[in-house]
């Protein structure tokens, strides 16, 4: 395993925007979703097909992701109830909303997400939104994401 990871040696688990659901609706609209990193699933940097778009991964301890929004993307309000996040926008724009507080925010940007907290996210103009998202997940209970 390759302690140092490019992030184009990571799969996206589709190649086209898509919507995703949650509870019978939309959760996910316009997503292309990475696959996660975490030091159970190691990353072969010498291979260009590092993470194959179909190796699922144990959620515990901390992984790292990617997704990619188009114009006009959103994911709902939801809730993890085993996992903290932390957002850095790589490019675009978006509405951030974090519990009771909400903003526009660019690249460079870092969001924290408690564990616990109602977030969600939409895309702001005509530039698509790239984030990483590092999530710890706590193993005192299942971690379960719930529309909010």
């Amino acid at each position: 395993m390759s302690n140092i990871i490019n992030i184009e040696d990571v799969a996206w688990q589709t190649e086209d925007y898509e919507d995703s659901y949650l509870e019978g609706k939309i959760h996910q609209h316009l997503v292309k979703v990475a696959k996660y990193v975490s030091s159970k699933s190691p990353v072969d940097t010498t291979n260009t097909n590092a993470i194959p778009p179909n190796t699922d991964i144990a959620y515990s301890g901390q992984s790292i992701g990617a997704y990619e929004y188009a114009p006009g993307g959103w994911i709902s309000d939801h809730i993890h109830s085993s996992a903290e996040q932390w957002y850095f926008i790589l490019t675009g724009k978006s509405s951030m909303k974090v519990g009771d507080e909400e903003r526009i925010c660019g690249p460079d940007t870092i969001i924290f997400i408690p564990r616990n907290t109602i977030h969600s996210y939409k895309v702001i103009g005509d530039e698509p939104l790239k984030i990483l998202n590092i999530a710890t997940f706590f193993p005192d209970k299942p971690a379960v994401t719930t529309r909010a």
